[in-house]
């Protein structure tokens, strides 16, 4: 059930600007399970990272390091941790690079 939860609150993420806009703010893994389960997405921690890490296994190295170097200040980290996210930034969204 959780990893439905999970890819729904993916999915709502691109669909609907106000949920996706509540990720700018964010700066680390925890508070994005924080805020995707105040939205009524309930999964845990552990969920999470292991969808994570099975993403961010199948990304290529250079990829994997841009998401690594991103600066959770900017407000693309959050989007930038997820392969299905970072299709929604538009060039010029900055490089999120520290």
């Amino acid at each position: 059930m959780a990893i439905q939860n999970i890819n729904h609150f993916i999915r709502d993420v691109v669909r609907y600007h106000e949920l996706a806009s509540g990720l700018k703010p964010l700066v680390s893994h925890p508070q994005i399970i924080s805020y995707g389960n105040n939205q009524g997405f309930k999964f845990t921690e552990s969920e999470w990272i292991a969808f994570y890490e099975s993403d961010f296994a199948l990304q290529s190295e250079a990829v994997q390091q841009s998401i690594l170097a991103a600066n959770p200040a900017h407000w693309s980290w959050a989007f930038r941790q997820l392969s299905v996210w970072r299709g929604m930034l538009m060039d010029g969204a900055g490089d999120g690079i520290a």
